[in-house]
């Protein structure tokens, strides 16, 4: 019989990790590769370079040929957020577009501060007008919906893209851990099986085999073995109550004998007319005694001729508990 081939618990945790990093690799490369055909064939987003294409045209060729006084922000791209200045040199906002967040990171920038913000890095270009007004433009590297109005409506487009992402992670976690715990919840099960075969004493129907990882088969061997044990004693005890059985019927056999005997004596005794009533007395206490004794020796044949507590197989080393 060809042997089988055992794994160690520790290639099946392995192989659980090994697994559950490919599950993670190809899910995060797959969403990532959706993403991108989405953005470039759906029409629903657009690139994350959109902004600073739309920032540096109108740096280039709008904000040139505008003033203060004809400064008009609808000439301006929605992607680009933009604080017009009086001066080069001045902190005074004339118009912006921007929410105080972004205006304070507008304001740092002028002053050449530079500090940590949660969220995107942001990127600056300056633009000149003809009165000598210094627009600057803000822009960041994300990806923009192509609407307008959902911009303002809907979460970030990376937000969403990350917080699906890590819903798929989950989901791929969780499916290789679920398969893991199957197999190991099969394993488990042999195993339970034959501990409680061997808790109730069932050996003949026990299956100490079958177990795919070494440990777990090993222990399967050692419950076989625990279970040959029991077996052993079981067979000792059950013989050894046989002979006890049997030397207890042998002496009810010899003792029946001399009772009888004393009786068939006492009754003879009691049919002489000549004893006296103390000894008359002392004759009935003798047959009392015998039938008493009679009784009790047929109480102790009935206890050991009932059934054996243990059953075994001829010519097998399995045996099990039987009832009464």
């Amino acid at each position: 019989m060809e042997k089988r081939r055992l794994i160690s618990l520790r290639s099946v945790l392995l192989q659980y990790l090994v697994r559950t990093a490919l599950a993670c690799l190809l899910v995060a490369v797959g969403w990532l590769l959706v993403l991108m055909l989405w953005i470039q064939n759906g029409g629903l987003f657009l690139p994350a370079n959109q902004a600073a294409q739309a920032c540096q045209k109108a740096a280039q060729d709008v904000l040139p040929g505008m003033t203060a006084a004809t400064f008009d922000e609808t000439q301006l791209d929605s992607l680009c957020r933009y604080a017009l200045f009086a001066a080069p040199d001045s902190s005074e906002v004339l118009a912006t577009n921007m929410d105080a967040g972004h205006l304070q990171r507008a304001m740092e920038n002028r002053q050449g501060k530079t500090h940590w913000h949660f969220g995107y890095t942001q990127y600056y270009m300056t633009s000149k007008l003809q009165d000598g007004t210094v627009c600057l433009l803000q822009f960041d590297y994300a990806v923009p919906y192509a609407d307008p109005a959902l911009r303002g409506v809907l979460p970030d487009m990376q937000t969403v893209h990350c917080i699906l992402g890590i819903l798929l992670l989950v989901g791929a976690v969780v499916w290789s851990t679920h398969r893991t715990g199957r197999f190991l919840t099969r394993e488990t099960e042999k195993l339970t099986a034959a501990a409680q075969a061997v808790a109730r004493k069932e050996l003949d129907s026990a299956v100490f085999s079958g177990a795919k990882v070494r440990e777990y088969e090993s222990t399967l061997q050692a419950l076989q073995t625990m279970g040959d044990a029991l077996t052993g004693s079981l067979q000792k005890q059950w013989a050894m109550e046989q002979r006890q059985r049997e030397q207890i019927i042998q002496l009810s056999h010899k003792l029946k004998t001399p009772l009888t005997i004393i009786e068939g004596n006492a009754e003879l005794l009691a049919e002489d007319d000549g004893l006296t009533a103390e000894q008359k007395a002392q004759v009935e206490s003798i047959l009392q005694g015998a039938e008493q004794t009679r009784t009790y020796l047929g109480r102790i044949r009935a206890e050991v001729q009932t059934p054996l507590k243990y059953k075994t197989k001829k010519n097998d080393k399995t045996c099990r508990i039987v009832e009464n």
